[in-house]
């Protein structure tokens, strides 16, 4: 994604919440559907309301957007509307990644510097379940982009079928016509008896 288009400042939500109401450029939902099969038809639309409590800000709102999807028999282009609930808690990013610096002691004439220890994985702080799982902003700025995106992603079909009226819709092969009694096949063996039997028929009459 390119420059952010959903953005609230953080100073916005001090005093009170605030609503906000976006178009979902067509050309913004065109790179957030790459790698799917589907395509915007049109510009979409984002209404949320955020709430600061303490240093965590609560989203809510409602995501929309028209798409075109191929249907999985024919392949034709049907038209979906995606409509996502949007809903989020997003806590500060954690800032604290690594030791601080400080200032270092001047060297003397002729001293080697000691060299600094490499840093390896467990040099990195260490995040709870919690921080891992949270979803953030970071710095003054709340980013609302990528949240959106997935919202939207999240809608999408996994397989789509055009809906055809009655007249047009495939159906099922009739079973085939079971054969005329005539064309019956008759065991070999009964043959002699099935002429005498004729035979007997054909007197009577």
């Amino acid at each position: 994604m390119s420059k952010p288009s959903f953005v609230v400042p953080l100073a916005d939500l001090e005093r009170e919440p605030r609503d906000v109401e976006w178009e979902i450029g067509e050309a913004w939902l065109g790179r957030a559907l790459e790698g799917t099969d589907a395509s915007p038809l049109g510009p979409g639309r984002l209404e949320a309301r955020l709430t600061k409590n303490g240093k965590d800000v609560l989203v809510q709102g409602k995501a929309t957007a028209r798409v075109s999807v191929p249907d999985a028999r024919t392949l034709e282009p049907v038209e979906v509307t995606l409509t996502s609930e949007v809903f989020l808690m997003l806590g500060p990013a954690p800032t604290d990644v690594g030791p601080k610096r400080g200032r270092q002691r001047p060297k003397k004439p002729g001293e080697v510097a000691p060299k600094k220890p490499k840093r390896g994985w467990n040099d990195d702080p260490e995040l709870s379940d919690a921080q891992a799982g949270q979803d953030t902003y970071s710095g003054e700025e709340v980013v609302l982009d990528q949240f959106v995106r997935e919202f939207l992603l999240l809608e999408l079909p996994m397989v789509v079928h055009k809906d055809l009226p009655s007249g047009q819709a495939p159906g099922i092969a009739p079973p085939p016509a079971p054969e005329a009694e005539a064309e019956v096949r008759v065991d070999p063996r009964l043959a002699p008896l099935a002429a005498i039997a004729e035979r007997l028929r054909e007197r009577k009459n």
